[in-house]
Order: C-alpha cells, then structure tokens, then sequence
C-alpha cells in the first residue's frame, strides 16, 4: 500500500509540475494568439498606377488579403480534404493524428511526420520557427489550444487562408489564385481549387513551375479530387471533368505584372533614389505616375502595329511612350510588342535603348537656328551636295531648288537639314540635346554633318523630353514615373516638378507652328497625310526613318501630351525598303491618340499663335534672288552673327565654296525653271 501511495503521489506531481511547466510555457515563453491579426502584413514593394487602387506588381512576399465570406465553398473543402478533415470537429488538436505521427516517428526513425490540425499550422506558421523538435511541438499544441479558444473556427480558418504560403513567393489564397491563374477566388473550378489546396504541403515540390513539379502536383491534387467524391462533396461528373484537366507550367518570372517594362523601370529608379533599401521587405508602396486606361490603349496599338509591319514591312517589334509635357509625367510605357515574346527580345525596354533617331533629332537643329533669330521663311538651297564625302539624298529622290526653313522641315529634306545643323553652329546644337537629356552625346565631330539628320544614338525617353518642351512653349520639366513612395502611412518621397527653359517661347512657338502645318507636311506625307489630321485638336509631329530602314519614329504631340512611337526590329535588322516611319510608325501614332481623343482622354487645347518674325536680309527675307545674284545663304550670314552684316569674305568659311559650287551646277542645269519658282 505504501508503494502504490508513493508511486501514486509521484504520478499526481508529474502530473501538478506537468500542468505548471506547460502554464509557465504558454504564459511566459509563448506570443499572446490575441495579436494574430497583427502578424499578418503586406511587407515587400507594391507599386499601384497613378489612382493608387490597381497594383500592378509586388516585389517581395504577395499578400492580397480576403475574409471568409469571400472564400468560395470548394476553396474550403479542397483545403479540409487536403489538410484537416476533421477541422470542425476538434478543438485545435486531433489526438488521433498525433498518435498516427509518433507511430510514423518511431518506425521511420525521424521526425518528419508531424500530425498538425490547420489550427496547429497556423500557430507554427505565424508564431513559431520550423524547427523539427519535440518542444517546438509542445509550443504548438498549446499556441493551438489557445487559439481555438480565442477565436471561432470561421476566424482561424480565415487567418489559415490568408497566411499560408502557396510557393513563389505568394502568401494567402487570393494571391495564389491570382499568381498561379489570374483569376478572382469565386471564379476557380474545382481543378484549381484543389491544385492550390495541394501546393501548401511542400511549396518547392508541388508549385507548377517545372516538369517535374507538375507530375507530383497532379499526383496529389489527383487524390484530393478522390476523396472529395469519396466523401460526396463532388459528384462523378465533376470528378471527371476536374480530373481531365492538363496542369500547365506558369511563367514565374514577373507573373501577374501589369505594364511589365514600366515597373522594371520604375524598379530602376526606386534604386537609384534609395541605393541601400532592400526592396524585398522594404514594405514600400508605389504610387506611379501610370495611367492605366492610356496603357491599355497603347499597348493594344503597338501590338497590333506591330504585327501588320511584321508581315509587310518584315519588322516585328514597336514602343510607345506617353509623356504629359506640362509635369513630365509618363502616362504609359509599352517597351515591346510583347515582354514575354524571346523571338523579338520583348523584355528589352525600346524607349531606354540606344538607337539612331533619324529625321526625329532634325527639329533640335532648327531650335538652336531659330535661336539665333533666323525667321522661319528663310531659304536655303536644296541641291546636290558632297558635305565632304557625305552626299546625302531626300526622301523623295528628288532636290527643290530653293525651299523655306518651314518647307524644309515640314517634307523633312535632307540636305537642308544638314546645312540647318552647320548654320545653328553644331557645338550649340548638341548643347540643346544635352540640355534635354541627351548627355550622353559625344562632340558632334565624332559624328560629322551626318548629325544632323540622326545618325547619333539617343534614347526615346530623352528626345521626347525635347518634344515635351516644344509643347510646353519651350520649358523642359524632369520626366519621372513615380508620384509619391508612401511607408507605414507616411511620405517618403514625393515627385517635385522643376521647371527649365531650354529654348525661347517664340521657338517654341515658330516649331509648333511649322509642325502643326497639315499643308506643310501634305508634299511628304501624301496618301499617309490622313494618320495627322484630329479634327477639333492641333497635333504638331515629326518623323524620321534611319538610312537602312532599321528605325522608323513618329513623335506628335498637343499642348497636354507628347507620343513617341518607334517600330522596327529590336536586334537592328533592316525592315524592307517599304518600312518607311510613315507607314510603320505613323499608323500606330494615330491609332494610340484617336482612341484617347474620342474617350474623352485629354481635352482640346491649342498651341500660342506664332508672331511674325521679320528680317530685312536676302534669304533671311524669303527671297533668294538679290542684287548680288544668286548665291548660298553662306554668302549672306555669317554663322556667329547671322543677324548683322553680309560677311566681307565669305570664303572664310569652310563650307562656304562646297555650298556655293553645288548650287552654282544646279543653276546651270535649272535656270530655266527659276522664273517660276523665284516667289516662294
């Protein structure tokens, strides 16, 4: 009697000390389950567009939060069948599977098999580590037991579902159901269900993101499907029609992004202006300067442009970025066809590349000769000319004669253009690009007269910074695409627009008017003239073509948005002689602004009349004949000071007898057409 008393009384103070030590753990050692709302958080980089409601991407863990009235029936069952059968029915552990894993334990010698309810993976996945040790265990039991008590089964179920983690990075169900098949939870059928119910079981052997992969996922959501018949949650005919379905491997890398080649440079940015931040867990949210009905308009024109220049011009690939000139902000960014096409190198940002710009750099020349007080009617002589092993040709295969600065421009000839580019002092003209941007560019000798008709390599983003200035009356402002980087609710950074003038308001003015001229430009662009005319809006634009047609650019613009659109071949092949700007650039222009015009996406607004500007100078004037005869405009201007007198000894300049020779062979071979061409 006295030994079965002591071992009785050895059992009740195991027993005492066994209730006081578990007491002591779950008050002293273990978290308060009455913070569990509280552990779950965003974290990561979210980056929104400029309305600040759709994310478009997520750096870091994707959380998208969801409460239980909005998680579908089938999601709760699949997840029961494949979890926690039982999950109703106990009260936070299931004694029958614990029993199940010691036996487990103990035959293969490990650890491995654990026997936890949803309530114990919840306790373990928000509170503690993944330490395989039987303590650990102890602290999940009691964490377990302690949630069911605070919270009903409704609410842990729900806490369940918005913490797992489904794999690649996707925290919750409703991040998975977006990531792995962009849809809404309510929408998911009864396959997908039980693919996101099988995956939280071991994420990095069940994700669908290899071969491999996949046939250990159909194997398990296989069985979940069973045994949701087998316990009369599916009849046979879903069964069957789940069961058929081909499991698909997804695109992990930047899935679900919205604007794909926006957010990279987005992303790009945000390291520069914060070098140290880990954008990972930064918990950063983005508001970008996006405009996503714009995007949706410009990606839908360059896809479509695109695959018409495919088949007739042989290029594949086109860009489009919008800018507002009045603040800088980028409105919409497509840098490809199709960021997820390998074939056209889609992931390659076009607006951020380096390419010849062609035609589109000429209005710089002419802004930096406008500056220097030259009226717009000025002539200059388009004729046959070798700059100095450089004969450049026109578009057109043809050579006016005499044209004005406006007529010039508006059919894009060439040979004016390259005296344009000598006339504004080159130095002055690459100063005007570098004041835009542009600096990158290198002493215009690097690339000789040719500059001036784009041969230097320049970036999209850069040059329709300069397109912004025309448009905002010849103030340049800071181009960004981010507004504002808030952090735990407070303003972190915030856009500051800048303002700079780079050229005169009545430059601007002069080239506004000259691009906004459809009679101007009529003589160029002829059976395409329809893709520049909106009625009730003033649109002013440019285009240019590279010699080998490997670039075609249109930039048009109106006092409240600037467009560029390039299209081509994003690894330089040539497109056919045919792939001109006008036809494989200029439609998707008109497509991308016809649309936003009729939706009512910016108002009209017009340019600020030009005043006449007058110089009482031969060529200047207008008139190329004068009694000193006919000769180049070298023989009238004296570069540094084309306003003042005619220059005592023209041949000082270098250019001045390639110049003059040249025209001189026209005269002889033209003179007979002079007398009606002289009043231009």
């Amino acid at each position: 009697m006295k030994t079965l008393l002591k071992f009785l009384g050895i059992i009740c103070f195991l027993t005492i000390s066994s209730y006081f030590f578990l007491f002591l753990i779950s008050e002293i050692y273990l978290p308060n389950p009455e913070i569990l709302g509280e552990k779950i958080i965003s974290g990561g980089t979210e980056f929104y567009d400029r309305s600040g409601k759709t994310l478009l991407y997520k750096i870091g863990l994707r959380r998208s939060w969801v409460e239980f009235e909005d998680i579908p029936d089938r999601i709760v069952k699949t997840t029961l069948i494949a979890e926690d059968f039982n999950f109703y029915k106990h009260k936070g552990v299931s004694l029958q599977a614990i029993l199940r894993s010691i036996y487990l334990n103990i035959k293969t010698k490990s650890l491995e098999y654990g026997g936890s309810t949803i309530t114990q993976q919840l306790a373990r996945n928000i509170f503690l580590s993944k330490e395989k040790t039987i303590f650990r265990k102890l602290k999940e039991i009691i964490l377990a037991l302690k949630i069911e008590k605070k919270y009903s089964k409704n609410e842990i179920l729900k806490y369940y579902l918005n913490s797992i983690y489904y794999g690649e990075g996707n925290i919750g169900i409703r991040a998975a159901a977006d990531y792995y098949f962009d849809k809404k939870l309510k929408d998911l059928n009864w396959q997908e269900a039980a693919i996101l119910a099988a995956i939280p079981k071991a994420p990095t052997l069940y994700a669908p993101v290899s071969e491999e992969n996949i046939k250990r996922l159909k194997e398990r959501r296989d069985y979940i499907l069973q045994r949701l018949k087998d316990v009369g949650w599916i009849n046979e005919s879903e069964y069957q029609e789940a069961i058929s379905e081909e499991i698909k491997i997804i695109k992990t890398k930047y899935a679900g992004m919205i604007a794909p080649h926006f957010v990279i440079e987005v992303i790009n940015q945000i390291k520069k202006i914060f070098p140290e931040v880990n954008l990972e867990d930064s918990n950063f949210k983005v508001i970008t300067s996006l405009d996503l009905d714009l995007q949706k308009i410009a990606e839908k024109a360059v896809f479509e442009g695109a695959e018409k220049n495919k088949e007739k011009y042989g290029g594949a690939n086109a860009a489009l970025m919008a800018i507002n000139p009045k603040n800088g902000e980028v409105l919409a960014l497509v840098g490809s066809k199709d960021f997820y096409d390998e074939s056209i190198d889609g992931q390659v940002n076009v607006p951020f590349r380096f390419r010849q710009p062609g035609s589109a750099f000429k209005p710089i020349s002419y802004a930096a000769l406008f500056e220097l007080g030259y009226p717009d009617k000025t002539i200059v002589f388009d004729v046959p000319t070798d700059f100095g092993n450089y004969r450049p040709q026109n578009f057109d295969k043809k050579f006016k004669g005499p044209v004005s600065l406006r007529q010039a421009l508006a059919e894009s000839r060439n040979v004016p253009s390259v005296k344009v580019f000598y006339l504004a002092i080159p130095e002055r003209v690459v100063e005007l690009a570098r004041k835009s941007g542009m600096n990158y560019l290198k002493d215009w000798q690097n690339y000789g007269l040719s500059m001036g008709l784009g041969t230097a390599e320049i970036r999209m983003a850069d040059l329709i910074r300069f397109y912004g200035a025309l448009a905002n009356d010849g103030i340049l402002v800071p181009q960004t695409l981010i507004l504002k980087i808030i952090k735990d609710n407070k303003i972190i950074y915030e856009y500051q627009q800048k303002e700079e003038r780079i050229i005169s308001s009545e430059t601007a003015r002069i080239l506004n008017d000259i691009l906004k001229d459809i009679e101007a430009r009529r003589g160029l662009f002829q059976a395409s003239l329809k893709y520049t005319i909106f009625p009730g809006y003033e649109v002013a634009l440019k285009t240019g073509t590279t010699q080998f047609y490997q670039d075609a650019w249109t930039f048009g613009y109106t006092p409240n948005i600037v467009v560029g659109v390039w299209a081509g071949n994003t690894d330089g092949r040539r497109m056919n002689s045919l792939g001109a700007s006008l036809v494989a650039a200029l439609p998707i222009f008109y497509q991308f602004l016809s649309e936003i015009i009729s939706l009512n996406k910016i108002p009209p607004e017009f340019f600020i009349e030009l005043e006449s500007r007058e110089i009482d100078k031969p060529m200047l004037n207008g008139s190329f004949v004068s009694p000193y005869g006919i000769h180049d405009i070298l023989f009238y201007v004296d570069r540094t000071n084309p306003l003042g007198p005619i220059p005592s000894n023209p041949y000082s300049d270098p250019q001045y007898i390639i110049w003059e020779n040249a025209l001189q062979i026209w005269l002889r071979q033209n003179i007979e057409n002079l007398s009606h061409i002289q009043d231009i």
